[in-house]
C-alpha cells in the first residue's frame, strides 16, 4: 500500500504530464521528413531512416531499462525490508553484537542491488547521451552520401536540414521517457486495480437481540476457501472436501456470551484464541455455522496499536472529551503516575508505534481507549500480559470489573490467576473448544483447565486474603510493566523542572530548513565519488563531448565555407555546391572522424560517469549504514524510525537513479551552452555584450526562483512522508480503527494530508514551469541580435556559411533552455536526498568502544558481577535511573531482579550492555571493569532473551547462527532442549525454512522457544532472562523455566520478572526500588518478613489463586 502511494502515484503523474507528448510525434515525424526532401531531394530520407534507427534504439534501450530496472526493484525491496528490520530491532541487534551481521548482510544485497542497478543506469545514460547525437550523425551521414552520389548541395539547402534535424530530436528526447512513464504507469494501474480489487473476508455476522455474542458450530479460516461457502451443504462429502482445501484455524467453536457476562478465554500457545477474536472482527472466513453479535464493539490488540499524535489523542481517538470519564478511565487504567512523570503528561507526543513508550504502558493506552469508548462488547486480547501482578490486579479490578461492569467483555489472557473471577471460561486447544463452563464447574471436572490451574498454582504460596488485601490496597496506585531500557521515556520525576514544550518532546520531528544546498553537500558527494581528481576527469569528459558536437557543427560550416572549391562552375546553381569540390573524399573522411570521435567519447564518458556516480551513492549508503549502526540507543530513541528508513528508501533512489540522470543533462546542455555563446561570440564579437545581459538577467531569474523552488521540494518531500507514516500506521492498525468504526476519520486525516502534499506539489511545478517559460523567452529573444547581426554584417566579415552556423546555434540553444533549467532545479532538488544523508553520517555520533583491556576467549571463567557505587543517567539532564548501586552476584548464582515500573530493573539490563554508558562506578565481572572493554568484546559474552520474541527475515538456521559459526548438529541439539526440533522438523526445507514477518508461522511461545535456542547456543556464561513468560501461557511457561533450569545451570542466570512464582526457586532476589536496592536476600527469607516489598508483590501476585 505505501508502494502505491509513493511510487506508483508518481508513475501516474508523470504519465499524465508526459503521456500527451506521444501524440504529434507521428505528424512532426511526416511533416519534417516531407520538407527535408523537398529541400534536399531524396537522400534526406538517409536522415529520416537514421532516426527511426536511433527512435527503435530508444525504445528498445527503454524495454532493457524497465525490464533491469523491476528486477533491480526485488532487490532494493529485499534491502528496505531487511534495513527495516535493523531499526526496529537494534537494541536487541545491538545486544546480540551482530551489527556486521546485518551490515555483511545489507551490503551484499546492496552490492547486488547496485549492478543491477548500474547495468540499467548505463543503457539509460548511453540513451540520454546519444539523443542529442542524432541530428548531428544524420546530418553528416546524409551529407556524406548525397554528395557522393554527385547530387548539389549549398549552405542554402544544408542549413534548413540541419535546422529540422534538430527540431527532430525533440521526439528523442521525449519520445521514450513518455512512453516509460506510460508503460510505467500501465504496470501501475494493474498494481492499483488489483489493490482496489483485492477481497475481504465476506461478511458473515449477523445480529441477534437475545445475547452479545452466539457462534454455533463455526469453522473459520484465514485462507480464502477454493469454493465458496454455503450456509447447508447438500452433500456433506462437499463439505468434507472444502475443509480439506483449507486448514481451518478454529473448528466447530460454540458458545454463548450473555450480556454484560465476562468470558474469560485461556489455552496452550497458538490454540486459536487470538483467532477467535479476530473471527469476531469478520477478519477470517467462515467455512459453515454461524456467528451473530448484539452492540458496537472495542478492540485491544495483543500487539499494542498506537499512532503519531498525543497520549491523549490516542485514548480518545476522535471521540469528544468528557473529563470526569476520563480522569476515571486514566485511574482505571494506571497512567496517573506515568503522566506524572512523561515530561508534558498525557499531551506528551508520541513517536510511530509508541517507541517511546515500554510495552506496559502502550498495552494500558491500549485498555484505556477501549474502557472510554464506551462500547457494548469489548474483545481484550492479553492486556495484562505486560504488567506486573499488583498493576494487573489493579486494571483487573478497576478496569475490566468496575468500568465494565454491564458491559460484554472477552478476555484472553494467560494470568490464570484472573480466571475464577470470570463469570464463564472457554478453553481452546487445536482451534477447537476444549472445555466450557464456570471456573468451579471445570475445577471439579478436572479436565485439562483444571491441570492448567493445578500447573499454574504449584509454585504459588498461599498467603492470608486480608494480608493480601493490605498488601494491594497500600500499592494500588503503583502501576508496573517491563521498562524498555533505551527507549524508556519515564526518567524524569516530579521534580524536573519544566521545559519548553517543542524542545522538550521525545520525538525530533523533521522539519524543513530555509537554507540552500550548500556547496560543502557538492563537496562531499564529489568525495564520495572516488575525491576531486575523479570529478575533474568526468568534468573534462564532458567538456570533451560538448567540444566534439561544436567542432562536428564546425566542420560542416568549414566545409560549407568553401562551396565548390577550386572546381570550375558553369552556372550560377554550381555555386558552392559541395559535391563539385576536389578535396570532397577529405571533408567526407572529416565527417565520418568526426562520427566515430562522438560514438567513442560519448560510450567514454556514459561507462565512466555511471561508474563514478554510483561510486558515490554507495560510499553514501554504506557510511550511513555503518554510522546508524553504531549509533548509541538515544539517537534511535529520538529519532523517528521513518525519517531513517527514507533516507535508505526514497534518498537513496534518488541518489542512485535520478540525480545521475538529471546531473547528466545538466551538464551535458550547459557546457554545450557554453560552447554556443563562445562560438557565437568569436563570429560576432559585438555579442559578448548581449551575452552578459543574458547571463545577468538569468542569474538574477534564478537567485529570486532557485530558494522557493528549493523550499517547496522540501516541503513536499516532508508532507509526502507523513502521508505514508499516516499509511503505514493505517496498515498495522487497520484491525482497531474498523473495528472503532474510525475509517472515516482516518480517510479525512489522509485527504488532509494528501491535499497538503498535491497543494505543495503543485506549486513546485508551478514555479518550475514559470522559471523554464521565462528562460526560454531569455534564449529566444537572445535569437533576435544574433538574426540582425546576420543580416546586417556584412559577408566579407562573416561568410554566409558562418552566419549561418550562429543562426542554427542559437536555435539549438533556445530549445535546449527549458530543459537545462528544469535540469538545474532536479539536481539541486536531489542533492536534497544527499544533503540528508550527509546529515546522519555528519551527525551520527558512535557508541563508546574504549579498548583499554585485552580479556581471554575464556572469560568470563565464573561469572560473578560486581556494582560498585553505580549510577545510570539516561540524560546528563536526568535524575539518576540506578543510584549508587553496591552489590555483589556471585557466579553461577540465580538471582531474580522484581521491582515496580520505574524501580530500575531494565535499566540494570541496559547497564551490563553499555547501552547506556554510567554517570559514575563501574561495574565488574570477575573483577574486570566492562568500561575498559571493547563493546563487542563485552557483549559476545553474555546474552539476553527479550519479553517480546524477534525473529529476522530469512532461514531458521540465519535465524539462530547468522555468522555459521555451529554446525547443523549443535542446531538440532539446542532445539532438542528448547522442544522445538519437532516443529522445524515439520517445516519445508527445516533448517533452511523460510521466516517472514516476525517468524508469523509461528506462534508467540514458540517464536520464544526459538530465541531461547539462540541463547543456548552462545553458550554464554551470564545470561539475562527479560520477562520470557510475560506472553505465554502456564505450560508453555513451565516448559521454559524447566529448559532454563537444565541448560544454565552452570551460568550467572539473571531473571527480571513480574511473575513473582517465576523467581521462587532463584538463589536469591533482587529487590529494586527508585533505582536503589532496597531488598536482597533469599527468597524464602525476604517471604517471612511480613513488611517487605517483595512480600507485598507476591500477595498482589496471588489474586484469585487462594
Amino acid at each position: 500500500m505505501v508502494n502505491a502511494i509513493t511510487s506508483d502515484s508518481n508513475k501516474l503523474f508523470g504519465a499524465v504530464l508526459l503521456g500527451p507528448l506521444v501524440l504529434p510525434f507521428p505528424l512532426l515525424l511526416i511533416i519534417c521528413s516531407m520538407y527535408t526532401c523537398y529541400i534536399l531531394n531524396y537522400t534526406a530520407l538517409i536522415g529520416f531512416f537514421i532516426f527511426i534507427i536511433f527512435i527503435i534504439l530508444q525504445f528498445v534501450f527503454a524495454r532493457i531499462v524497465n525490464h533491469l530496472q523491476q528486477r533491480a526493484a526485488i532487490v532494493t525491496s529485499n534491502r528496505v525490508c531487511t534495513v527495516n528490520e535493523l531499526l526496529v530491532y537494534i537494541k536487541l541487534i545491538k545486544m546480540y553484537v551482530w551489527e556486521s551481521a546485518f551490515d555483511n548482510k545489507i551490503t551484499d544485497i546492496r552490492t547486488s542491488e547496485r549492478m543491477m542497478l548500474e547495468k540499467a543506469a548505463l543503457i539509460q545514460n548511453l540513451s540520454v547521451t546519444i539523443s542529442p547525437l542524432a541530428p548531428i550523425i544524420a546530418t553528416m551521414c546524409t551529407f556524406i552520401i548525397h554528395t557522393w552520389l554527385g547530387l548539389p548541395i549549398n549552405t542554402c539547402t544544408a542549413y534548413p536540414t540541419i535546422t529540422i534535424f534538430n527540431c527532430m530530436r525533440f521526439i528523442l528526447s521525449l519520445g521514450p521517457l513518455a512512453v516509460k512513464f506510460l508503460a510505467e504507469a500501465a504496470v501501475s494501474v494493474k498494481r492499483l486495480e488489483k489493490l482496489l480489487r483485492m477481497e475481504s473476508p465476506e461478511p458473515y455476522i449477523s445480529k441477534n437481540t437475545f445475547a452479545a455474542v452466539v457462534m454455533e458450530n463455526a469453522t473459520l479460516s484465514w485462507t480464502k476457501p477454493a469454493h465458496p461457502a454455503e450456509t447447508e451443504d447438500k452433500d456433506d462429502l462437499v463439505s468434507e472436501s472444502r475443509l480439506n482445501e483449507v486448514q481451518p484455524s478454529l473448528r466447530n467453536i460454540s458458545f454463548t456470551l450473555q450480556k454484560g457476562q465476562l468470558l474469560g478465554v485461556c489455552g496452550n500457545v497458538g490454540s486459536g484464541k487470538t483467532s477467535l477474536l479476530c473471527s469476531l472482527l469478520e477478519q477470517m472466513y467462515l467455512l459453515h455455522g454461524s456467528v451473530s453479535l448484539n452492540g458496537s464493539m472495542a478492540y485491544v490488540s495483543q500487539q499494542a496499536w498506537i499512532f503519531s499524535g498525543t497520549i491523549q489523542d490516542n485514548i480518545l481517538m476522535g471521540e469528544p472529551l468528557d473529563q470526569s470519564r476520563y480522569d476515571k478511565v486514566i485511574r482505571s487504567c494506571s497512567l496517573e503516575e506515568d503522566f506524572s512523570i512523561l515530561p508534558h503528561g498525557d499531551q506528551t507526543l508520541l513517536g510511530e508505534q509508541g517507541v517511546n513508550l515500554s510495552e506496559g504502558q502502550k498495552q494500558r493506552i491500549s485498555l484505556a481507549r477501549a474502557v472510554y469508548s464506551n462500547k457494548d462488547l469489548y474483545l481484550l486480547d492479553d492486556p495484562l500480559s505486560a504488567v506486573d501482578a499488583h498493576a494487573g490486579k489493579h486494571i483487573f479490578e478497576e478496569s475490566i470489573r468496575k468500568q465494565l461492569k454491564g458491559k460484554s467483555v472477552i478476555l484472553v489472557t494467560h494470568q490464570l490467576q484472573f480466571m475464577e473471577l470470570c463469570d464463564e471460561v472457554l478453553v481452546l486447544k487445536d482451534g477447537m473448544v476444549l472445555e466450557k463452563g464456570s471456573h468451579m464447574d471445570l475445577m471439579k471436572a478436572e479436565g485439562h483447565y483444571a491441570e492448567l490451574i493445578n500447573t499454574h498454582l504449584k509454585e504459588k504460596p498461599q498467603r492470608d486474603k486480608s494480608e493480601k488485601t493490605t498488601a494491594f490496597n497500600n500499592h494500588r496506585n503503583r502501576n508496573g510493566e517491563i521498562i524498555n531500557p533505551a527507549f524508556h521515556i519515564s526518567a524524569h520525576n516530579k521534580d524536573t523542572p519544566p521545559c519548553d514544550f517543542k524542545s522538550d518532546q521525545l520525538i525530533r520531528q523533521e522539519s524543513s530548513r530555509n537554507s540552500f544546498v550548500t556547496w560543502r553537500t557538492f563537496q562531499q558527494y564529489c568525495r564520495a565519488a572516488g575525491g576531486y581528481c575523479v570529478s575533474f576527469f568526468i568534468l573534462f569528459i564532458f567538456i570533451l563531448m560538448s567540444t566534439n558536437v561544436a567542432m562536428s557543427y564546425w566542420w560542416l560550416s568549414f566545409w560549407l565555407r568553401h562551396g565548390h572549391g577550386a572546381a570550375n562552375v558553369t552556372t550560377s546553381a554550381d555555386v558552392g555546391n559541395l559535391s563539385l569540390n576536389p578535396d570532397l573524399p577529405l571533408y567526407q573522411l572529416g565527417c565520418g572522424v568526426m562520427i566515430f570521435s562522438l560514438l567513442t567519447v560519448c560510450m567514454v564518458k556514459c561507462f565512466c560517469y555511471i561508474k563514478v556516480t554510483f561510486h558515490a551513492s554507495t560510499a553514501l549508503h554504506n557510511s550511513l549504514l555503518q554510522k546508524v549502526i553504531s549509533s548509541p540507543m538515544s539517537f534511535f530513541e529520538a529519532t523517528s524510525t521513518t525519517q531513517i528508513l527514507s533516507c535508505f528508501s526514497r534518498c537513496q533512489e534518488e541518489i542512485d537513479s535520478f540525480l545521475p540522470h538529471h546531473l547528466n543533462i545538466l551538464l551535458s546542455l550547459w557546457f554545450t551552452a557554453v560552447c554556443v555563446l563562445i562560438i557565437n561570440s568569436i563570429i560576432f564579437p559585438i555579442m559578448v555584450v548581449p551575452v552578459l545581459v543574458l547571463v545577468t538577467v538569468f542569474t538574477l531569474l534564478l537567485w529570486m526562483f532557485r530558494g522557493n523552488i528549493i523550499q517547496l521540494q522540501r516541503m513536499e518531500s516532508i508532507s509526502r512522508a507523513s502521508c505514508v507514516s499516516l499509511c503505514s500506521t493505517i496498515a498495522q492498525g487497520l484491525s482497531t480503527i474498523q473495528t472503532y468504526n474510525k475509517m472515516h476519520s482516518f480517510t479525512l486525516l489522509f485527504k488532509k494530508l494528501s491535499d497538503a502534499n498535491t497543494n505543495h506539489l503543485l506549486l513546485l511545478h508551478y514555479g518550475m514551469r514559470w522559471l523554464c517559460f521565462l528562460a526560454d523567452s531569455l534564449c529566444a529573444i537572445m535569437t533576435l541580435p544574433v538574426a540582425l547581426l546576420v543580416v546586417f554584417v556584412s559577408n566579407d566579415v562573416s561568410s554566409p556559411p558562418v552566419k549561418a552556423l550562429a543562426l542554427c546555434l542559437i536555435i539549438m540553444l533556445t530549445s535546449n533552455s527549458q530543459p537545462m533549467i528544469q535540469s538545474l532545479l532536479e539536481v539541486e532538488v536531489r542533492f536534497i536526498s544527499v544533503e540528508r544523508l550527509l546529515h546522519h553520517i555528519k551527525g551520527a555520533v558512535s557508541e563508546t568502544t574504549r579498548k583499554e583491556h585485552q580479556v581471554s576467549e575464556d572469560w568470563p571463567q565464573h561469572g560473578a558481577l560486581t556494582f560498585l557505587d553505580y549510577k545510570l543517567r539516561y540524560k546528563q539532564s536526568s535524575p539518576a535511573v540506578l543510584n549508587g548501586l553496591q552489590l555483589h552476584i556471585r557466579g553461577e548464582e540465580k538471582l531474580g531482579i522484581v521491582g515496580r515500573a520505574g524501580s530500575g530493573k531494565s535499566s540494570l539490563a541496559a547497564a551490563l550492555f553499555r547501552l547506556v554508558e554510567p554517570s559514575a562506578g563501574s561495574i565488574l565481572i570477575d573483577g574486570v571493569d566492562i568500561t575498559c572493554l571493547h563493546l563487542s568484546d563485552l557483549r559476545t559474552k553474555l546474552s539476553i532473551v527479550p519479553q517480546d520474541p524477534v525473529l529476522f527475515t530469512g532461514t531458521v538456521r540465519y535465524n539462530l547462527d547468522p555468522f555459521n559459526r555451529y554446525s547443523d548438529e549443535e542446531i538440532w541439539a539446542a532445539l532438542e532442549k528448547t522442544c522445538m526440533k519437532d516443529t522445524i522438523s515439520k517445516l519445508e526445507n527445516k533448517l533452511q525454512a523460510e521466516l517472514t514477518d516476525n517468524g508469523g508461522q509461528l506462534s508467540v511461545g514458540q517464536r520464544q522457544l526459538l530465541c531461547l535456542s539462540r541463547v543456548l547456543l552462545r553458550d554464554s556464561k551470564i545470561v539475562l532472562l527479560d520477562e520470557v513468560t510475560a506472553s505465554v501461557d502456564a505450560e508453555t511457561d513451565a516448559l521454559i523455566q524447566s529448559t532454563i533450569s537444565d541448560a544454565f545451570k552452570c551460568c550467572t542466570v539473571l531473571t527480571i520478572t513480574h511473575r513473582i512464582n517465576t523467581v521462587l526457586q532463584a538463589d536469591r532476589v533482587l529487590v529494586l526500588d527508585q533505582g536503589e536496592v532496597v531488598e536482597f536476600d533469599h527468597p524464602d527469607v525476604l517471604r517471612q518478613k511480613a513488611d517487605s516489598l517483595f512480600s507485598q508483590l507476591l500477595a498482589a501476585g496471588n489474586t484469585g489463586t487462594s
